[in-house]
């Protein structure tokens, strides 16, 4: 009886024993799957996908995201500051936004701020557009003229910073309302002096409207004394902390996509494509040239990085966009970190 006992407690002692072991590799197991879990980030754009934006498709194309352990799903915006508020909201984990909007909405929800941690137009991409035969070839020639442009749209509300710096009185112009879909037609017709809007929409969207190359004028104001920074990748402070390694990885696969960018645009287009099949090719490469020109690859960047913040250039800025916007001037500690930039020499780009 003792020895049918004895084999009985073995038995369960040998079942109790596989159990544990099996429960041990079960948790191994799914401990492992964990740790190999790409990391989810819900990023959003500014604007719809075009040739400024194919730049951020070469990390999925090229599957840097894949190889630095991160689930990137990158989306068009609809405007920075739609893509601010859906950050904000938590509907994204990143941004890539302008930073001056980024700015108001801090002002106006500080128990919501974000901080940018990423900046990646160096010369902002604020401008006024008009033709030639209109006159205007500097800021002070918008004297007495009419600008025609969208209520929200950020040349206009930040137009008191251009006109501060070339001794314009902003009251001096005459704004009307237009909807987006007709502000560069109505610059095409000649029904009003000039447009305001993002340099290479407004450009683009004159030329495809009929004006010549050489009868439209770009006021753009980083040229004309405005030191505003442009559109950077923005965050809550608490997911950033929570997510370093994974913002550090971010950005330097969206600073090998820009450098790649240049240096073989043709991807940048190529995977655009396969995005939004419908894309014009031609359009678009120059869509995106003008914005490496005009607001990525600046002097600055091409010898320091992107990213390499200018912390006198950034105070000016701090000011100019507080006057222009009627918001107390934000510490700049509030508005941009670079704690998540990998080593500077990720950040290079050259040609």
């Amino acid at each position: 009886m003792k020895k049918i006992e004895r084999k009985k407690s073995m038995v369960g002692q040998l079942k109790i024993a596989a159990m544990l072991v099996m429960s041990g590799i079960a948790l191994v197991a799914a401990n492992t799957a964990t740790a190999q879990e790409p990391k989810k980030i819900r990023f959003a754009l500014d604007w719809a996908m075009q040739g400024p934006q194919a730049p951020f498709l070469i990390p999925h194309a090229d599957g840097c995201y894949t190889k630095a352990g991160l689930n990137v799903i990158t989306d068009r915006g609809f405007g920075s500051g739609d893509t601010v508020t859906k950050v904000a909201s938590g509907g994204y984990d990143v941004g890539f936004a302008d930073i001056n909007a980024m700015i108001e909405y801090n002002a106006k929800h500080p128990e919501s701020k974000l901080i940018s941690f990423f900046m990646i137009y160096d010369g902002n991409a604020l401008s006024i557009a008009s033709r030639k035969d209109k006159g205007i070839t500097k800021p002070s020639d918008l004297v007495g003229k009419t600008i025609a442009a969208p209520a929200g749209d950020a040349s206009r509300r930040l137009f008191s910073a251009l006109a501060k710096a070339n001794n314009v009185d902003p009251d001096s112009v005459k704004w009307i309302n237009v909807a987006p879909e007709l502000r560069e037609s109505m610059l095409v017709r000649g029904s009003v002096d000039a447009i305001s809007g993002a340099a290479f929409t407004v450009y683009m969207g004159s030329k495809a409207g009929g004006l010549k190359d050489d009868n439209i004028v770009m006021l753009r104001y980083p040229e004309y004394g405005v030191s505003l920074y442009g559109t950077a990748l923005v965050a809550k402070p608490s997911f950033a902390a929570a997510n370093a390694k994974a913002l550090t990885s971010m950005v330097e696969c969206i600073a090998q996509g820009m450098a790649k960018s240049i240096q073989d645009p043709e991807s940048a287009i190529d995977a655009l494509l396969k995005r939004e099949p419908l894309t014009d090719r031609k359009i678009e490469m120059e869509r995106m040239r003008l914005s490496f020109d005009w607001s990525i690859a600046t002097p600055w960047v091409r010898k320091h990085g992107m990213s390499q913040i200018d912390p006198v250039r950034m105070n000016k800025s701090l000011v100019e966009v507080g006057t222009a916007l009627d918001i107390p001037t934000p510490n700049a500690k509030d508005v941009y970190t670079d704690a998540y930039l990998p080593a500077r020499s990720k950040l290079m780009i050259t040609k």
